[in-house]
Formats: structure tokens, sequence, C-alpha cells
């Protein structure tokens, strides 16, 4: 255990002299790179993103908006965004980048998924013969190595903290992580904190900074001759594939917002629940159910009240948006539930007006409600702004 917390550690900016990114032999270029190589890499491109949308569409609005930061809004065609074929319309809507859908084709085994999928070949032969100058890999760290095989680029792998060091994951399992990611010259880990700071996963580089969020958040009152946003909003979604106590949990809080609705405890509720939101909202006719899931992030950030489960793409954009919020914490069968109650303390700590609420507790939604309303945001700064000079100062 100690060993594996010293090797994914962290050391805050100025205690140590700048550091070296290393760099495989033979693939081209000097044997290492330094943060300002990096990013000026990532400013001039062609700077591709490989990101995974799936199970949920949170994780998706980090590599968005990292893209975003680097793009300063031009689309001058340094930025090419890959992602899920659902993730697809979402992106496109958020980006002036292309947009191309990327699926592995899950099999049964890892010889089917990776090596007989045709989305992996098609990639790495685009990347081997179109030669972009980064590639960041946000979902997929079973590709850092082939990336690396194939291209000199600088890979920059976004990654969960959660997933890199959990305790509660064997050794086996933090050496799988600190194995794949030696491919990468940077590991960059977002998170709800204040400030950056940087450590080591193995001999690479990590970066834990504040939390992405997309740019230009809207806040404030509706735009006039618009309908008003709702008061209410309710976000599901996300969480680890195959978890089946996570995602029913979606089931258990429809209900409690439902009957909060119906006793007048809550005015209204519209409900963000993925993209087949009817067939959960089966039965529940005190709530709205959204049809569109690419409308949420800026009805979420209008909205007077915010419940959602405690995802950390979720609770970024309340916190950024300076939204009042109760974080609903589900219970998981894999190692989920630890990380939502973790993001959710965080949130907490960042602002008052975020409300932690177990899911075993939901029959003190409404007292959670109130409690949120009746609580001041504090103002929190995502690290859209400082993601680009914490690159820098490696």
């Amino acid at each position: 255990m100690a060993q594996d917390r010293r090797r994914v550690g962290t050391l805050g900016p100025g205690r140590a002299g700048p550091a070296r990114m290393a760099r495989p032999s033979g693939l081209g270029g000097d044997a290492a790179v330094s943060g300002s190589d990096l990013l000026g890499a990532m400013l001039a491109g062609p700077t591709w993103f490989l990101a995974r949308a799936e199970p949920g569409l949170g994780r998706l609005t980090e590599s968005i908006s990292l893209a975003g930061v680097l793009g300063s809004g031009e689309s001058s065609g340094r930025i090419r965004f890959h992602t899920s074929a659902s993730a697809v319309p979402l992106a496109g809507r958020l980006l002036r980048a292309p947009v191309t859908p990327f699926d592995l084709g899950r099999g049964s085994d890892p010889q089917q998924t990776l090596i007989d999928s045709s989305g992996v070949q098609a990639l790495l032969d685009a990347v081997s013969r179109r030669r972009p100058a980064v590639v960041v890999v946000d979902g997929y760290p079973l590709l850092l190595p082939l990336l690396r095989a194939v291209s000199p680029a600088r890979l920059v792998a976004m990654a969960n903290l959660h997933d890199l060091r959990n305790p509660a994951h064997s050794r086996g399992a933090r050496l799988l992580q600190e194995a794949l990611h030696q491919s990468a010259d940077l590991v960059l880990v977002s998170e709800l904190r204040r400030g950056w700071t940087r450590g080591r996963i193995g001999p690479v580089p990590l970066l834990r900074i504040p939390a992405l969020v997309r740019e230009e958040v809207p806040t404030g009152p509706a735009t006039p001759g618009r309908e008003p946003p709702p008061r209410v909003v309710a976000v599901l979604g996300g969480g680890s594939r195959g978890d089946r106590r996570l995602q029913d949990s979606n089931q258990q809080l429809l209900g409690a917002l439902n009957l909060a609705v119906g006793r007048g405890e809550l005015p209204s509720c519209l409900v963000f629940a993925g993209t087949e939101p009817h067939s959960l909202g089966a039965g529940l006719p005190n709530l709205q159910m959204a049809d569109d899931p690419a409308r949420c992030l800026d009805t979420l950030a209008a909205a007077e009240l915010v419940i959602a489960r405690a995802g950390r793409s979720t609770l970024a954009e309340v916190l950024a948006s300076g939204r009042r919020a109760v974080a609903v914490v589900a219970e998981s069968d894999t190692l989920r539930g630890a990380e939502q109650a973790a993001n959710a303390a965080a949130a907490a700590k960042l602002s008052p007006a975020v409300v932690p609420l177990p899911l075993a507790r939901l029959d003190g939604l409404a007292e959670a409600c109130r409690r949120a309303m009746v609580s001041n945001p504090r103002r929190w700064r995502p690290g859209n702004r400082t993601v680009l000079a914490a690159l820098g100062s490696i």
C-alpha cells in the first residue's frame, strides 16, 4: 500500500525543480520533453482527442473543455475530436472542431476487442499516416501502448485518480494502470479541488488540476423572449459499466422525486436521464422527462436547484455555474459508490450550497433541498484558466 501511494503521490508547485517527461527511445524527437514543449505542441497541433463517452456523457465534457481551451473557440483544423457515436451530436454542438465517431466494438475478450476491432485498426492507421503532434486519450488506457508503438506523437492521458490508486483495488489492478499509463508523456487528472499539484505514476509526470468545465458556462436569468428555465432540474446517469446497483439507484431517486413533487415539496422537476428517459419515467406522472440530453448542461446552469447523482463532471458544472444542489450519493457493488461519496464531500467543502444526501436517506430529500436553497453558493474557479499555466510550469 505505501509503495503504491508513493508511485501516485503529489508534489506542490515550487517544491521541486522542473521535471523532464520520459519518452521511449527510438520514436523520434528528444529522449525527454518538457512541459512547455508539450504545451507548445498541443497549441500548435494537430492535436487529436480520443474520448470515451459511455456509459454516460458526463466524463466527455472534460475532454471537450480541454479541446475548447486549446482551440480558443476557433475552427482552424488544429483540433480533431474522436468520441463514441452516441456522443457525436453533443460534442458537435459544443465544439467547432471536427468530430468523428469512434467505438471499440467490444467483444468477449481482449483479443476480439482490440486486435479484431475495425475501429482500433482504422484509428491506428489514421494516426500513423496523418501524424498528429499530440494525442489526448480519455477513457481508453489500453490504447496508449498501441498508439506509442505506431506514432511519435506526444501522448496525454486524462485519467481518474479513483481508478489509478483506489486502495480498494487489488495490487494487480494498480500495477495494470501504472503499466498502461507508462506509455504516456503526461497523466492529467482533474478533481473537485482548488489549485494544482504535481506527482508521478511510476516514471510518468502526473498533474492534478481543478476539474474542467465548458467554456463560458451560462449563469443568471434566462434570455428575454425565451421560455424561463425550470426551477428544479434532476441529472441522472453515468456510473460504472455493468454496475447494476448503481444503475438501479436511478429508479429509487426518480420515485423520491415524483413523490416530492406530488406532495408539493418541489414545485416541479425536469429530469435528464440519458438517451431513453421515457422508459425510466413510466408510471411517474409528476416528473417531466427531458428528450434531449444535449440540453442538460445549459439547463443545469440556469436552474434554481439541481438534484443529481454525485458524478465529478456534473458537480463541477454545478460549482462553476454557482448553482445550489443536492448531491445524491449512490450505492454501488463495485467502487463507484466510494468515488461518488468523495465527490459529494469535496463539492460540499468547496460550496456550502451543495448538500450531500446518501441514497439510503432519500426520505430526507425535502430537507436537503431546503438546506441547499437557504445556503449561499461559494465561488469556485474550474481549471480552464490554470491548466495551460500548470502544463507549462512542469
